[in-house]
């Protein structure tokens, strides 16, 4: 019997590219290696696991073109390999120095058991590859692929420079296409950053469906009769879900979310801080900063006393969160109903996917058990997007007949932009203009050689937009890095503009770009 309910659980998986072919470990490559670990891959254990259990549903899972081309970069897919087997001797000589500590002992055990595990999903499971998993879950439906833009850039912040617009979605459609065999019809805008007329702009590259903060759908006009539980059709013929604000602060606030219940485990406590620097080694040291083990001792506890960890409590907890989290969509779904004229209803519920498993450790098997114990639920169930799309599924959602144009929006502080438009970070607008003038100025010259400079300065640009580096700053969270990092971006194409007006260029500052900053080998193709 069909459900009146179709919870869309959404996870946007997203990186800034970051990759330096010339050391053998670089810290903010960590990152990757971190969200691979702790996030990416347990979720294809989960979902290899539902399979093998034949639990019905489907994740929603956008991913970036940044990463997708990251996830395909050879050098880091072998870094990777290796950061695996690095863990797996940390975790030996921990198993050798906690011998006579029996309560550290079981956290140690479990640890081991875990990357072994993972060991073996990653190299005969996946064979060192993400792409062909994910590829195979989505062809037995447990998933559902989208995308995002780009390099993640923050898109009202580009509205005066439609071109730039277009560059980034060039590039989106062609990477996941390269990557998946088809073209996306999901995109998540980043920072769910929203203007006017950018629904008509998204509609020349055949996206069919997109994704806002609340109150970007709430304030469209008019006014949804169904609110956020129903898609609404846009002036251009898309349809865009709206978050549902409940089943977002069941996990993301900080105050009452589940990830911050005592007894799961404490993200800010790993022992690169407590071991010494030659016990460490030189692997998870980098310019004399630690680096990152992923191993965590402690459970959250709320004090500076921190308890130790306990895996099989926080493991039987997390089974409790899921059945109230889905409780919940129930008694939404069922108040709902007399007042939707019919129609089912979607609850869209988007997340980072980074939440799961990096920073909430027990996250993946959160949604485990909500797939779980939504199976047995007469009112709702997982289900893919394209399920409540009308224009892709004639039994989908059907959203209210009149056309509804979304307000400019974004999620995150303020709700409306702040953190990637203010003070502290309008410097970096300027200089993207005057980069977008040197490419405009030497895409006149259109010789062979110049057009070869035009790519990599492409590269550069887009690098340059990724939205990461103004929230790293607003946050002041690895704020120096992102000032580097746009800089640096910025430095890369004056540099290369200086050369390649030259009338015998130097060919040895964009050879070493090409290899370093290598993202869509194509690009010169989307100019």
């Amino acid at each position: 019997m069909p459900k009146p309910g179709k919870v869309h659980l959404l996870l946007h998986a997203h990186l800034p590219f970051v990759r330096e072919p010339s050391y053998d470990r670089f810290l903010e490559e960590n990152w990757f290696f971190e969200a691979m670990a702790e996030t990416y891959l347990p979720i294809i254990q989960m979902l290899n696991r539902l399979e093998e259990k034949g639990v019905p549903g489907t994740l929603n899972f956008s991913v970036s073109s940044a990463l997708l081309a990251m996830l395909t970069d050879r050098s880091l897919l072998d870094k990777f390999s290796r950061h695996l087997h690095k863990q797996l001797e940390l975790l030996e000589r921990e198993k050798v120095r906690l011998q006579n500590d029996s309560e550290k002992m079981e956290v140690v055990n479990f640890y081991y058991r875990r990357q072994i595990a993972l060991i073996n999903t990653w190299e005969h499971d996946c064979g060192c590859e993400i792409i062909p998993s994910l590829k195979r879950l989505e062809q037995i439906g447990k998933i559902n692929l989208l995308t995002c833009v780009g390099t993640h850039p923050f898109l009202p912040a580009y509205q005066g420079d439609v071109e730039a617009i277009h560059l980034q979605l060039k590039i989106t459609v062609r990477a996941f296409e390269d990557a998946f065999g088809k073209k996306p019809r999901g995109l998540w805008l980043p920072e769910c950053g929203y203007f006017e007329g950018l629904d008509a702009i998204l509609a020349e590259y055949g996206f069919k469906y997109f994704f806002l903060e609340t109150h970007g759908v709430l304030l469209a006009k008019p006014a949804p009769k169904y609110g956020v539980f129903a898609p609404i059709k846009t002036p251009a013929g898309l349809y865009c879900f709206g978050r549902e604000q409940s089943s977002s602060m069941e996990v993301w606030s900080r105050k009452t979310g589940y990830p911050g219940h005592p007894e799961y485990r404490e993200f800010f406590k790993d022992i690169a801080h407590e071991r010494e620097d030659e016990y460490l080694g030189d692997y998870f040291l980098a310019a004399g900063t630690h680096i990152e083990t992923g191993l965590k001792y402690y459970r959250i506890t709320g004090s500076e006393d921190k308890k130790i960890y306990r895996p099989w409590n926080a493991l039987r907890l997390v089974e409790d969160h899921a059945r109230l989290f889905v409780a919940n969509r129930e008694e939404t779904v069922s108040n709902l109903l007399p007042n939707m004229d019919g129609n089912k209803i979607s609850i869209l519920c988007p997340y980072d996917a980074e939440l799961f498993g990096h920073w909430w450790f027990e996250g993946p098997l959160f949604i485990e058990k909500m797939f779980e114990r939504a199976a047995s639920s007469n009112v709702v169930e997982m289900a893919s997007l394209e399920d409540s799309v009308p224009s892709l599924n004639v039994t989908g959602t059907v959203a209210d007949a009149e056309v509804h144009a979304p307000i400019f929006s974004s999620w995150g502080e303020g709700g409306f932009g702040e953190v990637w438009m203010n003070d502290a970070v309008a410097f970096q607008y300027p200089l993207f203009f005057r980069m977008r003038g040197m490419m405009n100025d030497l895409k006149k010259r259109g010789s062979k050689t110049t057009k070869r400079f035009l790519a990599q300065m492409a590269r550069e640009l887009v690098l340059f937009q990724a939205s990461d580096w103004a929230f790293m700053i607003h946050n002041n969270s690895a704020a120096d890095y992102a000032r580097a990092r746009l800089n640096g971006h910025y430095e890369n194409v004056r540099a290369l503009y200086a050369e390649a007006v030259k009338a015998k260029p130097n060919l040895q500052l964009l050879k070493t770009l090409e290899q370093k900053n290598n993202l869509f080998p194509w690009i010169g193709e989307c100019l």
